[in-house]
């Protein structure tokens, strides 16, 4: 009894350990090899049969076949333009070559002909003034009044001129609607506009006691009304009168100066004594003079006759009216 219990333990053991060892998976080639051939005479064994190989196809992703493409249209362009020949340039033709030189001298002698950069005395601070820019030198200053001149209006009707003349006959210039009015100072000109616009402009140079007073401005190039007033302050009547008038540069000594205007003449057939005869007429500035601030004089004569039918001198004038056009640069 306790032989059988021993071998059924033994028995129970035995199983376990197969079925946990996995000896049980070896059993059939236990059997096996007890059943091969003896050495010498085992009969080689077939080889395992190999798979079928599948063809794996590219996947073809987009951005492969565009890569591919964009190189094969480099490669193109590259090989056609290493096959092509260089291009050759021709030479310039003498025409072009003296035009470019042409150019190039007209540019040097436009820059050379540039004045000189003002002193820093004579420069201002950029400020704003209303819509106006205030820039820093003179020609900035005068290129500012320019730009707004087709917005300014008269500073008033009329400027009133100064009698002159000590002989029996005086005469007075007086110019119609200006569009400011200049004023020398002992260090320069002081500008004042219709808009409200005023500077004092510097100079260098010294400026005449016959512009220390205030004068009518106007621009380059306009179109002025005159109106001249011939009075007969003598005792006896004057007749077959002559007034002539012409625009010069203005002078420092008052001499007569050179004419940038045709002369004007109006007759006047008699002036009693006292009596005033008023004239007319229209002059045209200088297109621009070579100073920032320019001048121009209105030298006036007046001719009569004596009771001999001799012409006379009756008033030499210079300088009856001075007119301020601004230069262009």
């Amino acid at each position: 009894m306790r032989r059988s219990r021993s071998s059924l333990a033994a028995a129970l053991c035995v199983s376990f350990f197969v079925q946990s060892t996995g000896a049980a998976d070896l059993a059939p080639v236990f059997a096996r090899g007890m059943m091969l051939p003896p050495p010498g005479r085992m009969a080689p064994l077939p080889p395992p049969a190999q798979p079928a190989k599948r063809a794996i196809k590219p996947a073809r992703e987009p951005w492969l076949v565009s890569a591919a493409v964009v190189a094969r249209w480099v490669e193109e362009r590259l090989t056609a333009a290493l096959a092509a020949p260089a291009a050759v340039e021709e030479p310039a033709s003498p025409e072009a070559l003296a035009s470019f030189s042409a150019a190039a001298s007209n540019e040097v002698a436009a820059v050379a002909s540039l004045p000189n950069p003002e002193p820093p005395a004579d420069r201002m601070l950029i400020a704003m003034e209303g819509r106006r820019v205030l820039a820093s030198g003179l020609a900035a200053q005068l290129a500012s009044i320019r730009e707004f001149r087709a917005d300014l209006k008269p500073l008033r009707p009329r400027f009133t001129g100064e009698w002159v003349g000590r002989g029996e006959v005086r005469a007075r210039v007086d110019y119609l609607n200006p569009f400011g009015v200049t004023r020398g100072e002992a260090k320069g000109f002081r500008v004042k506009l219709s808009d409200g616009y005023e500077r004092l402009l510097p100079s260098r140079k010294r400026i005449p006691e016959s512009l220390m007073r205030e004068l009518p401005l106007y621009f380059a190039g306009d179109t002025v009304d005159v109106e001249v007033r011939v009075r007969n302050d003598g005792a006896a009547a004057l007749t077959d009168l002559t007034v002539a008038s012409v625009q010069e540069a203005h002078t420092a000594d008052g001499a007569p100066g050179a004419p940038v205007a045709k002369p004007v003449t109006k007759s006047v057939a008699a002036l009693a004594p006292g009596e005033t005869a008023v004239l007319r007429w229209r002059i045209k500035l200088s297109p621009g003079g070579l100073d920032a601030v320019n001048f121009e004089q209105t030298h006036l004569k007046v001719l009569g006759k004596d009771p001999a039918g001799v012409e006379k001198v009756l008033l030499d004038e210079t300088q009856a009216g001075i007119v301020d056009p601004p230069g262009e640069r």
